[in-house]
C-alpha cells in the first residue's frame, strides 16, 4: 500500500470517528439522549394548558427536547384530516379515552406500540384506565386522567329537608330523598337535573359494569345493564325529582339560582362548582354514588383522556419521555392537578399535593375521589363512540319521553350500526 493511500485512509477513519462521536446520523428521538429535537403535542382547552405548563419542568430534565403544544378542538376537526393525509401529523395527540378505540379502527397502524415502555407502569395506574388503550394485549396509548363519579349536594338544602346523606345507599333512597326536597321547597327546588346528552345514562351503565360492544365486536346497548341504566333514568325523571336543564350552561344557571340540590357528575365538575358558584363555598359537599342494590357497586367513570404517539413522529423516544414525565411522575402530576385533571397514576395519591384540604368542599377532595377509583368496572366501548354520541343521546331522550326501552335501544343500535358497519348483538 502506498504512503499516500495509507494517509488518506487514516484521515477518512478519523473523520468517521468524529462524525459518530458527534451524532452525525439523524435522531430517532433521543437514543443518544443529547441531540436537539422538537416534538409537537396536540390537545385542547385545560388539557393543552396543562401540557404547556409542564414544559419548564420537563426541560430541566431533558434540555435537548423542545416541546410545542398545538391547540386543537375536542371534535378532532384539526387532527383527523392530518392523520388521514399523513401530513403535518403531531408527535403526540390527545383523545378522549372513549374515542381512542375508534381512532385505532379509522387509522390502523398509525399509533406506536408502547407495550414494552409501560410494562413497569401498568400496576401503578387504575386498572380500568388500560382498557380503552389495549388491543390484542398491546398498549397503544397512555392513560391520562379519569372521571370517577359521585353526587355533589347542597348541605344546607339537605339539612332543611331533613336528609341524612349517609343513609342514601341506593338509588331508591336517592329518589325518596328527592321527594323530601320537592315537598320541603314546594317544588321550587329539584333533587337533581339532566341534560340533552347521555351522561346520566352512561354513569349508570358504567356503575352496572356495562359494555357498549361485546367481546366479538358487536354493538351491545341492548344488554341487561343498558336496560337497567335506562330504567333508572326513567325512574328518576318520572318521579318528578329531576329537571331538564337542556345543556351545560343550563345546569350552571339552575345551580346559581338554587334550583337544584344535587349533581350526579365526576370529579372534574368540582372545578365548575368552585369557579361558577364561588359564592356557594361551604354549602357543597360530596358523597359516593348510591348503588342499584344495597351493598352493590357504587363506582363509575365518566370522561378522561389518553395520549398517543403517532407513527409519523420522527422522535418517538423523545415523545415517550414527555408523556412519561407528565403522567408517571409526581412532578408532572402536580402540574396536572392544578388544572383539575384527576390522575389515573395511583402513586401520586400519596403526595401532599393530592391530599391537600379543599376549602370549598371542606375536605381533601381528591383523596375522597381516589377511594372511588378502586372498583370502577372496565368498560369495553369498541370503535363506536365517535359515531354513537347522537344516537345515545336520542336514546336517553326517547326513554324519558315515554318510548319503551326495548324500542329505544333497538333504534339506537341500528343507527350506530349504519354509521359504523358493525353488527348488532
Amino acid at each position: 500500500m502506498s504512503k499516500k493511500l495509507m494517509v488518506a485512509l487514516v484521515v477518512l477513519l478519523g473523520v468517521a470517528v468524529l462524525i459518530a462521536a458527534c451524532g452525525g446520523t439523524p435522531s430517532s428521538g433521543g437514543k443518544s439522549g443529547s441531540q436537539p429535537v422538537t416534538i409537537k403535542v396536540a390537545a385542547w382547552n385545560d388539557a393543552a394548558d396543562s401540557l404547556k405548563a409542564e414544559i419548564a419542568g420537563f426541560q430541566k430534565k431533558y434540555p435537548h427536547i423542545k416541546v410545542e403544544v398545538q391547540y386543537v378542538d375536542n371534535n378532532y376537526t384539526k387532527i383527523m384530516p392530518k392523520l388521514a393525509s399523513g401530513s403535518d401529523v403531531p408527535d403526540i395527540i390527545q383523545t378522549q379515552n372513549r374515542d381512542f378505540p375508534a381512532f385505532m379502527k379509522k387509522f390502523p397502524g398509525e399509533f406506536v406500540d408502547i407495550t414494552d415502555k409501560v410494562a413497569g407502569l401498568k400496576s401503578k395506574f387504575v386498572a380500568a384506565a388500560w382498557e380503552p388503550v389495549t388491543f390484542d394485549g398491546k398498549v397503544y396509548a397512555m392513560p391520562w386522567d379519569l372521571g370517577p363519579a359521585a353526587v355533589y349536594y347542597r348541605q344546607d338544602l339537605f339539612q332543611q329537608a331533613g336528609i341524612e346523606p349517609s343513609k342514601i345507599e341506593t338509588w331508591d333512597d336517592f329518589i325518596a330523598s328527592g321527594q323530601k326536597i320537592k315537598a320541603r321547597f314546594g317544588g321550587n327546588v329539584a333533587m337533581t337535573a339532566y341534560a340533552d346528552d347521555f351522561d346520566l345514562y352512561e354513569q349508570f351503565f358504567s356503575e352496572l359494569g356495562g359494555n357498549y360492544t361485546s367481546v366479538d365486536g358487536k354493538i351491545d346497548i341492548g344488554s341487561e345493564q343498558s336496560k337497567q341504566a335506562l330504567a333508572m333514568v326513567k325512574k328518576i325523571t318520572g318521579a318528578g325529582i329531576a329537571i331538564d336543564i337542556k345543556d351545560w350552561n343550563g345546569r350552571i344557571t339552575a345551580l346559581k339560582n338554587n334550583k337544584v340540590a344535587a349533581v350526579i357528575y365526576p370529579v372534574w365538575y368540582a372545578g365548575t362548582l368552585m369557579n361558577s358558584m364561588a359564592d356557594q363555598k361551604g354549602k357543597w359537599s360530596v358523597m359516593p354514588l348510591p348503588a342499584f342494590t344495597k351493598g352493590g357497586n357504587n363506582q363509575a367513570n365518566l370522561g378522561g383522556s389518553v395520549l398517543a404517539i403517532t407513527k409519523q413522529s420522527r422522535n418517538p423516544d423523545a415523545a415517550w419521555k414527555f408523556i412519561e414525565y407528565c403522567l408517571a411522575t409526581d412532578a408532572g402530576q402536580t402540574v396536572m392537578l392544578q388544572y383539575g385533571l384527576f390522575p389515573s397514576y395511583e402513586p401520586f395519591y400519596e403526595s401532599a399535593a393530592f391530599k391537600k384540604q379543599n376549602d370549598y368542599f371542606g375536605r381533601p377532595l381528591y383523596s375522597f375521589f381516589a377511594k372511588l377509583t378502586e372498583k370502577i368496572p372496565p368498560m369495553h366501548r369498541g370503535p363506536i363512540m365517535l359515531d354513537a354520541s347522537k344516537p345515545l343521546a336520542d336514546m336517553q331522550a326517547a326513554v324519558i319521553a315515554g318510548q319503551s326501552i326495548e324500542q329505544a335501544t333497538s333504534d339506537a343500535a341500528q343507527e350506530i350500526a349504519k354509521k359504523t358497519g358493525l353488527a348488532v348483538k
